[in-house]
């Protein structure tokens, strides 16, 4: 097994984007938009090293976003382990190395991240445990768009340093 050093210090470093995820991100603002640098992680973390260790991370890192943000328990987690999923497809099958597979795993795991929080979001207000009313297709609009495209953005200039980590000889 052939393991870089991203992978035994992946929790460690998800927990510390947690809190700047919580915290110092918004300074990342382009247009009122700031970027999902835990989910970029998550997706990073399961292209490199597979399905299996991209769930794990995903609920951790779900986990810490909950307990840092004062969201529901656990929608998070959920929401990120949809999106490793995704991102799980282009471990093996698809080669990390095209520039399109993790151009698709930042847009179509963001997307899959948004819907599926907003879901749970919806879920809990309609079961009357939340107040929250979001309206969903205007959110999705103006929100989650916005925001898959810049976390695409940002995979776009990571792709480099993703080429050059070693690759999971897992089997």
């Amino acid at each position: 097994m052939n393991r870089g050093l991203l992978y035994y210090f992946m929790i460690p470093l998800l927990l510390f984007l947690c809190l700047l995820q919580s915290t110092a991100v918004a300074r990342l603002k382009i247009a009122g938009v700031k970027p999902d640098l835990v989910l970029l992680m998550v997706i990073i973390g399961t292209l490199l090293y597979g399905l299996r260790p991209g769930i794990l991370w995903a609920f951790i890192a779900g986990i810490g976003l909950d307990i840092f943000s004062g969201g529901p328990l656990g929608a998070s987690s959920l929401a990120m382990m949809a999106a490793a999923g995704v991102a799980g497809l282009g471990h093996r099958p698809l080669s990390r190395f095209n520039p399109l597979v993790p151009l698709a795993a930042a847009a179509l795991g963001t997307i899959v991240y948004a819907v599926v929080y907003l879901l749970i979001l919806g879920t809990l207000a309609l079961a009357g445990w939340s107040t929250l009313n979001l309206p969903l297709f205007e959110t999705l609009r103006d929100i989650v768009l916005p925001v898959t495209l810049y976390n695409t953005a940002l995979m776009l200039v990571l792709l480099p340093f993703l080429n050059r980590m070693p690759e999971s000889q897992d089997l």
